[in-house]
This record gives C-alpha cells, structure tokens and sequence, in this order.
C-alpha cells in the first residue's frame, strides 16, 4: 500500500461547470490511434482474399447441393404418395371384384353353375357296426425297417 502524504488535491476537476466557459487545458485530452505498424505485403492479401472466395464457393456449392436433394426428396415423396394412393384404388377394385355377388355372377353366367336345391342334397345313414378299423401291424424284421426308412428317405427328397 502507498503512503498518503499531506499533499494538498485538486478539486477544481470535480466542480460542476458553467454554460459558455471554456475548458481547462489540463481537461483536454485528445486521444490518437497508434498508426498502423505495417502494410501487409501484395501476395498475402491476394492469398487471403483467394482463401476467402474459396470458402464462399465451397459454402455456395453446399447450399445449391442441399437444394438439389431437397428437390429430390420432395418428387420422391409426392411419387410415393401417388404410388399410395394408385395402391388403394386398386384394392378397392380388387375387393370389388372379388365380392361374393360377383363371384356368384360369374360362377353362373360363365362357367354355367347353378345354386344347390335342397332336392339335390343326399344324405347318407351309415350304421355304427360298419366300420372299418385299419390294423397297423409291428415290423419285427430289422431289414424291413431299414427299407422302409430308405424308401420314407427317397420320398422326401423327391426322387
């Protein structure tokens, strides 16, 4: 910390001033820029400005692409949404088509069918003690097992 002597201050500065009076000369205080150190050299402003316009075209090309694929995406969205809405007329034609009326129209006028009669329906009574009952019988023999693996075996594989 510094020592503060009994030096007198000089208040003049803080006192408000008057309308009309002239500053005091030791209020003005001009201040200067320094003056520039250098110019820079021809070839370094040209490379500067070259690297400046290099940027400019790379950030320029980067928005023409962008717009491109933008471009892109939207006429592939809006021929998807054609391709979808082609898919549901068609389903709609399809199931059109394919409706039970229609089926009976062409079942009929086509292949010449025409609907059952109740006269047209047999029904057949069998009693219970005719039935047949199919006896498998056990294969003893270890050979016609094998045979019988082989030929389940050919059939599979469609030979």
């Amino acid at each position: 910390m510094a020592q503060r002597g009994n030096l007198a201050y000089d208040l003049s500065a803080y006192e408000p001033k008057k309308r009309g009076e002239a500053p005091k000369e030791q209020e003005i205080k001009v201040k200067r820029n320094p003056a520039p150190s250098r110019r820079e050299s021809a070839p370094k402003m040209i490379l500067k400005a070259a690297f400046i316009l290099a940027v400019l075209c790379a950030v320029l090309y980067g928005k023409v692409e962008s717009n491109s694929l933008f471009n892109e995406i939207h006429g592939l969205e809006q021929e998807l949404k054609n391709l979808q809405s082609e898919n549901i007329t068609l389903a709609a034609e399809y199931e059109s088509r394919t409706s039970l009326k229609n089926v009976e129209d062409y079942a009929e006028n086509v292949l010449g069918l025409k609907k059952l009669d109740k006269s047209q329906i047999e029904y057949v009574d069998l009693p219970a003690d005719r039935v047949i009952e199919v006896v498998e019988t056990e294969q003893k023999n270890i050979f016609v097992i094998i045979r019988n693996k082989i030929n389940e075996l050919r059939e599979y594989l469609g030979a």
